[in-house]
């Protein structure tokens, strides 16, 4: 009678690991969450002078309109930054999946429900719907490296200088 008690207790312990263990690898995907996101606004799309149209491409549907007389109305943004669709991501938890055969599951899903935050940012248009100012979040200027990579990207996507008589420009 005690190895038969010990046997199921043996039994219900390897159930409930093996339960534990597709519960945790099921719990939320991942590499599903790393390729479903939302894409950044594009900031350099508008400016000052801008049609309402093209700043309703990037940031959506104002969640809130306030008029402000003489035809002009400030309408509110929120938009998540941060939580783009990262095909890299995607594969990196993928494969931290396989290496720790679905334990990564719990941190990973946890890590990838925090990814990203809300902003809101305020823009003022004018009675024909054209921005008069921008309020609230806008990205930061790049620095460093960054700023290096994109000056050096710019110049490659010139055109090549001209000639002319004198020599080369």
């Amino acid at each position: 009678m005690p190895y038969i008690k010990e046997a199921v207790m043996k039994s219900a312990l390897v159930v409930l690991v093996a339960d534990l263990y597709v519960l945790l690898s099921l719990s939320g995907c991942s590499v599903a969450m790393a390729l479903h996101g939302n894409p950044e606004p594009n900031f350099k799309a508008f400016e000052v002078g801008s049609s309402r149209q093209q700043v309703e491409i990037q940031l959506g549907k104002p969640v809130a309109s306030q008029p402000l007389g003489e035809g002009k109305k400030k309408d509110s943004y929120r938009f998540e930054m941060g939580n783009s669709p990262n095909g890299h991501r995607a594969v990196l938890n993928f494969y931290i999946d396989l290496a720790t055969f679905g334990i990564w599951e719990l941190p990973g899903t946890i890590i990838e429900a925090m990814m990203g935050h809300d902003e809101e940012t305020r823009i003022t248009y004018d009675a024909n719907d054209r921005v008069v100012a921008i309020e609230g979040y806008t990205p930061p200027e790049p620095t460093g490296a960054l700023k290096e990579a994109i000056e050096t990207q710019e110049k490659v996507g010139q055109p090549a200088p001209t000639q002319n008589s004198d020599g080369p420009k």
